[in-house]
């Protein structure tokens, strides 16, 4: 992904580093189902092809966002969010309640959708609970 000159606009800044769109998906998996390996990012519904998984987790790691922890192969390679990742919570939680009042395809069978509707910071809670390595 091409970067621009760096820019004093803080919304530019947030989108050269998770704008585009993959990044927010990866995001969404550590963030909302808890992923960490390659395989399992790979896994998504949405089918991202692995050069660009690739792209992307280097990207987020060299932006502070993901730790990239190493095992004894690559397969056992874990990512966990960084408490810069872990900000994003409501920034997340907001793109999906807008994606929720927006998107009639939206499949409120999934209980993370119900759980968001339902008590978001109870939401924003538990999941943050999965990175007391990262809080504490």
């Amino acid at each position: 992904m091409k970067k621009r000159d760096s820019s004093v606009c803080p919304i530019v800044y947030s989108l050269d580093i998770w704008g585009d769109s993959w990044s927010l998906v990866i995001l969404r998996d550590i963030l909302i189902h808890n992923k960490r390996y390659f395989r399992e990012f790979l896994a998504s519904r949405e089918g991202i092809a692995t050069n660009i998984l690739s792209n992307r987790l280097q990207t987020l790691t060299d932006a502070g966002l993901l730790n990239k922890i190493e095992g004894t192969n690559r397969a056992q390679t874990m990512y966990r969010p960084t408490q810069m990742a872990l900000d994003l919570f409501p920034v997340v939680f907001s793109i999906m309640n807008w994606g929720l009042k927006y998107n009639p395809n939206t499949d409120m069978s999934i209980p993370i959708m119900q759980e968001l509707q339902a008590d978001e910071g109870k939401l924003h809670r538990r999941l943050l609970e999965q990175f007391t390595d990262v809080t504490h």
